[in-house]
């Protein structure tokens, strides 16, 4: 059983065609989406309609899918991110909007636990950068390995029991004691200078994680953002 895990899509419609097209490629099963399919980037609907097509789909909430269904002030984010969250509210259907807010905070399997953010309070999106952060999660993670977004960023982290190591290695063997935290990256708004598509594939059989870098059109998505209005500095940031 191999279990793609895409995450922070952010509303890139041609990065999360390209990822599903690989792992397709790569013999996915399955799939679970750790959450923020909207926010930022130029196709908050058609990103939501895309997943939404994928058989036997687990999507969870994100902290901007959240926002997205909400209807009250956006408070505590900056200004690009309340300039595209507000956007992105009036460009997502009722349909969409009822979907997003359905979905759950966490879910898991045989093998692993997954979530958007840290575990510890999965609706206060707190991060998992620090080792600090890290053990807050472990504490509430019973499987052997978990999988996060909100970062943006490729990690992990290994727990033998007795001492929290952070590798950026690309292939984990889930071999040997301990368990494994696995920060995914980001589909769509990738934040570690590397302007390709990221996600993960975890073969349950084989027990490794692969993290996977896709290249895909990035002009054509900064083309979109600077169409729709939206704040250039969000095309900047793909690339």
């Amino acid at each position: 059983m191999k279990t793609a895990i895409i995450t922070d899509i952010h509303a890139n419609l041609e990065a999360l065609r390209a990822v599903l097209d690989h792992a397709r490629d790569q013999g996915a099963d399955e799939y679970v989406c750790l959450g923020d399919v909207v926010g930022y980037n130029a196709d908050p609907g058609p990103c939501v309609d895309e997943i939404r097509r994928i058989p036997g789909l687990r999507c969870l909430l994100g902290n901007h899918d959240a926002m997205a269904v909400g209807s009250g002030p956006l408070t505590g984010i900056n200004i690009l991110a309340h300039a595209a969250m507000t956007w992105t509210r009036a460009h997502l259907d009722d349909e969409q909007k009822a979907w997003l807010s359905g979905l759950p905070l966490t879910c898991e399997d045989a093998d692993a636990q997954y979530s958007h953010a840290s575990l510890e309070d999965p609706a206060a999106w707190r991060y998992v950068n620090t080792a600090l952060d890290a053990a807050r999660h472990l504490a509430y993670q019973h499987a052997r390995v978990g999988f996060v977004g909100h970062s943006h960023v490729m990690f992990a982290w290994h727990d033998d029991g007795d001492r929290l190591d952070r590798t950026t290695d690309t292939e984990i063997r889930l071999d040997g004691d301990g368990r494994w935290l696995v920060s995914v990256g980001s589909v769509g708004q990738p934040r570690d200078d590397n302007p390709r598509a990221g996600y993960a594939m975890f073969d349950h059989a084989a027990r490794t994680v692969i993290q996977h870098r896709i290249p895909y059109d990035i002009a054509e998505a900064q083309r979109k953002i600077l169409a729709a209005g939206l704040p250039p500095e969000l095309a900047h940031r793909l690339g």
